[in-house]
């Protein structure tokens, strides 16, 4: 699983490298460029995450434990 998640950044990563070379030819400004690719990262980092269905961001933690009180009484 952890190869076939490696082609598939590297074809990403490939495919952002070849985006920005055709924007920098039609003559957008390299600024504009620079300033798109961590958006195109960020989406092809989620598309990666969502096909191989691990977060591994998100672990299993116990929940967290509040100790009981007894109640007061109203009045």
């Amino acid at each position: 699983m952890k190869n076939n998640r490696m082609i598939v950044t590297v074809v990403a990563l490939l495919a952002i490298f070849a985006f920005s070379v055709v924007m920098v030819v039609a003559g957008q400004p390299v600024a504009a460029v620079t300033a798109l690719i961590p958006s195109v990262a960020l989406g092809v980092q989620q598309i990666v995450q969502a096909g191989t269905g691990v977060a591994e961001s998100r672990r299993e933690r116990p929940a967290a434990q509040v100790p009981d009180r007894e109640e007061e009484p109203r009045g």
